[in-house]
């Protein structure tokens, strides 16, 4: 039998994963740091996953830490890079 959130585990360990690979090849070719906003944008949707097994568990006040969370990496990786 399959976990209820299965899909939701899965989508958040292959942006981990996306998130470490992006973060390796930024440290190689640090003249496209397009790489690394993207590195940054992969981690704020890997949290993004995180709240939302949290929601589906009721488990609100850590939902809306993680959402929090998104939202700083998002607006602070936008400001700095623009």
């Amino acid at each position: 039998m399959r976990h209820p959130y299965e899909n939701f585990y899965k989508a958040q360990l292959g942006a981990l994963a996306l998130a470490v690979l992006l973060a390796v090849l930024g440290l190689f070719k640090l003249d496209h740091q397009w790489i690394i906003l993207l590195m940054f944008y992969v981690l704020a949707a890997s949290f993004l996953f995180e709240a939302l097994i949290e929601l589906k568990t009721q488990n609100m006040l850590n939902a809306i830490i993680q959402l929090l969370r998104v939202l700083i990496i998002f607006l602070f990786t936008t400001i700095l890079y623009f």
